[in-house]
């Protein structure tokens, strides 16, 4: 079966999303469907991404943030395709132009809000289904400090302390990677206690972790460990992100997200960390190269802080993450 490249424009404007409509003749008709179009032989997936906007809508994005999320395959009765994924951020003027209901080559259009696209109010075609999943995610993530940064001459005070400072620092709704690094006991302990204090904070566990949590997480995060148990047994009710810091592993991820829903991954050390010394820095031109062949989003980690998100982007991540420089 022929492989069919397609690049898609997740366009958003203050959290109002741009569908286009596929009419009944069309392969997947009569469903909504994100901007988009094939990707010619002798194109990038960005340069298709740009045409086709162009095209079906008459704007042109050159200087607009376009932000990498990610790529999906899959394949229908009749045909195979992959589909290479980004987000467009439009400004107002260009979403001022777009309220007809009418695209440039007179296609229906229509803004939508996020939270009715995420409900699946829009019927959409069977390969986008991913995107949504996708589209719940923040441009930063927290990770935790280790317990014995709270106090390593008292678990009991350590645990204590840790918790109280997360329950009462994380901003409403963080997507938080609670990585407490000490025994497994210790370390469900005191996420279980922050699950009881702040369920609004969607919680990011490693899979060592996961077992003893009275609250299953929201995204299990897979380390090394799991790398080298080439992830045997791994089950596929929950959703995963994961550890990566080199081409190996994230092709690797790249295959597991074709049986189990992968969310992400953090691509790491960007810059030398006090944490990690001896971790030789990728550096912007090393990890865009790598986040290039990742098929998921891409966090940004390592000495980084939210005043980097922008610039990550440029070079193919989704967003950020870190420790000590994000709260």
């Amino acid at each position: 079966m022929k492989k069919i490249h397609v690049a898609v424009a997740v366009i958003e404007f203050d959290n109002q999303f741009l569908l286009g409509f596929r009419n009944e003749k069309q392969h997947q008709g009569n469903r909504y469907e994100f901007i988009g179009g094939k990707i010619d032989n002798n194109e990038s997936p960005k340069s298709a991404l740009i045409r086709e906007i162009h095209e079906e809508t008459g704007v042109d994005i050159t200087d607009n943030p376009i932000i990498k999320m990610g790529q999906i395959h899959h394949d229908y009765s009749d045909k195979s395709v992959m589909l290479h994924i980004f987000k467009v951020i439009f400004n107002k003027s260009q979403f001022d132009n777009l309220q007809g209901g009418t695209g440039a080559e007179n296609q229906p259009i229509i803004w939508v809000k996020k939270e009715d696209l995420l409900v699946k109010k829009y019927n959409l075609p069977d390969a986008n289904a991913r995107i949504l999943e996708w589209l719940t995610l923040p441009n930063q993530i927290i990770i935790s400090q280790e317990l014995a940064d709270f106090d390593n001459e008292k678990i009991a005070k350590s645990q204590e302390n840790w918790v109280d400072f997360y329950a009462n620092h994380l901003p409403k709704n963080t997507h938080f990677y609670a990585r407490p690094k000490d025994n497994r006991a210790n370390n469900c302990l005191v996420i279980n206690e922050l699950q009881k204090l702040r369920d609004d904070v969607k919680i990011f566990a490693s899979a060592s972790d996961t077992a003893d949590l009275q609250i299953n997480p929201n995204i299990v995060v897979l380390t090394h460990t799991d790398f080298a148990d080439n992830f045997n047994n791994l089950p596929t009710n929950f959703r995963y992100f994961a550890s990566c810091h080199t081409l190996d592993e994230i092709i690797k991820i790249n295959q597991l997200s074709k049986m189990h829903t992968v969310l992400g991954i953090f691509l790491s050390p960007v810059k030398l960390t006090k944490t990690h010394p001896s971790a030789v820095p990728l550096g912007f031109e090393s990890f865009a190269e790598l986040a290039n062949q990742s098929h998921v989003p891409v966090f940004a980690l390592g000495g980084l802080s939210p005043n980097d998100c922008k610039n990550a982007q440029r070079y193919g991540a989704y967003g950020v993450s870190g420790i000590r420089g994000f709260l």
